[in-house]
């Protein structure tokens, strides 16, 4: 039944994304255009709706069209210095290595002497961009264009620098969920691409979809999970029980790759929700502060301050890893799914009350 399960992975970049057209053509519209200060670009929506392959998309139809050079920067959890860094590496014309030491003043000079041709810089993961100076440093750059994905961009520009936000306000492209029908669709051509035969019906596709409110990511990992169920129950064809059977299975294994994706700060911030399944927020800030010596002794990363904790903590609920409940100062947090294990052991032992 299972042809390729690599089809279904968030990397997986299809060659023509359904559905988004109208947007495709936005995209290449901005970057094309003869205007630098109008080409930078600002896309938001909620997780899962496809803003990072459709950055990919856009940005490969340019690559056939243009001399152009591209990259892409996970910038979560990075500080300026770190993203300017990541860019500087990828360039062709930039080295392999970029010391951890050098002043950012002197990674972009050498990212403006590296850059050759009109470039594409995508900040993958921008919601914590705001903090930092690299959006600013990289506008000021020639021959670059800027790209950066986040979810909540009404509250993403207000946090950045006024006059930098006004040129990614101008074009910030929003994404909704899909229809139920267009997901559907979607999931139709993954299943033929990653599926022998056609084990599932256009019927199931469509509750998938309908269940999923049009989330692509859950829907193209609930029709994952339901193949490799059929295939684990000895089914020649996806069954209904399967299809209902996958919502949570495809939850769990989100979260799972949601928590792996996540810097070393989220990864404390989760181990300590983890340990306690459930605590106050007074309760998570002292566990913090009685292992933070030990689990930042030795590590470039220093210990964050409540308010840093709290926009972490506010992440690790967007990726459906925690939730919680009440005002800031008397909030209760706890672990949504306790079999998704900490990727990191904590010293010691949280007191028993």
């Amino acid at each position: 039944m299972i042809a390729d399960l690599r089809v279904f992975d968030d990397e997986f970049v299809p060659p023509d994304l359904l559905h988004r057209e109208n947007e495709i053509e936005q995209l290449l519209r901005r970057f094309t255009t003869r205007h630098p200060a109008e080409s930078d670009v600002l896309i938001s929506g909620p997780s899962g709706v496809g803003k990072t392959v459709l950055a990919r998309t856009a940005v490969d139809h340019l690559e056939t069209q243009t001399d152009v050079t591209r990259v892409f920067v996970d910038s979560l959890g990075k500080t300026t210095g770190g993203i300017l860094r990541a860019m500087l590496e990828q360039l062709p014309r930039g080295p392999n290595e970029v010391a951890q030491t050098l002043p950012t003043r002197d990674v972009c000079r050498e990212i403006r002497e590296a850059i050759t041709s009109e470039t594409i810089v995508v900040l993958d993961e921008g919601d914590d961009l705001p903090q930092t100076n690299a959006v600013g440093e990289l506008l000021a750059m020639a021959n670059v264009t800027v790209v950066v994905i986040a979810h909540d961009g009404t509250d993403w520009l207000s946090r950045l620098d006024v006059t930098d936000g006004h040129r990614l306000d101008q074009g910030h492209l929003e994404l909704g969920r899909y229809g139920v029908d267009e997901l559907a669709d979607i999931l139709e051509r993954r299943a033929r691409q990653g599926l022998h035969g056609e084990p599932v019906s256009r019927a199931q596709l469509e509750a998938i979809a309908d269940e999923v409110a049009g989330v692509a990511r859950h829907g193209i990992q609930s029709l994952r999970s339901a193949a490799v169920l059929a295939r684990e129950r000895g089914h020649r064809r996806v069954r209904d029980r399967d299809v209902d059977d996958s919502y949570e299975h495809a939850r769990h294994r989100i979260r799972k790759l949601n928590l792996s994706s996540l810097p070393f700060h989220h990864q404390v911030l989760y181990a300590i929700i983890h340990e306690a399944e459930e605590l106050s927020a007074s309760e998570l800030h002292d566990r913090y502060d009685a292992v933070s010596g030990d689990i930042y002794a030795g590590s470039p990363p220093q210990p964050l301050g409540e308010r840093a904790r709290r926009e972490k903590l506010s992440k690790l609920a967007e990726y459906d890893l925690i939730d919680y409940d009440g005002p800031t100062r008397d909030r209760l947090y706890w672990v949504i799914d306790s079999d998704v294990e900490p990727l990191l052991e904590l010293p010691g032992r949280m007191p028993l009350e």
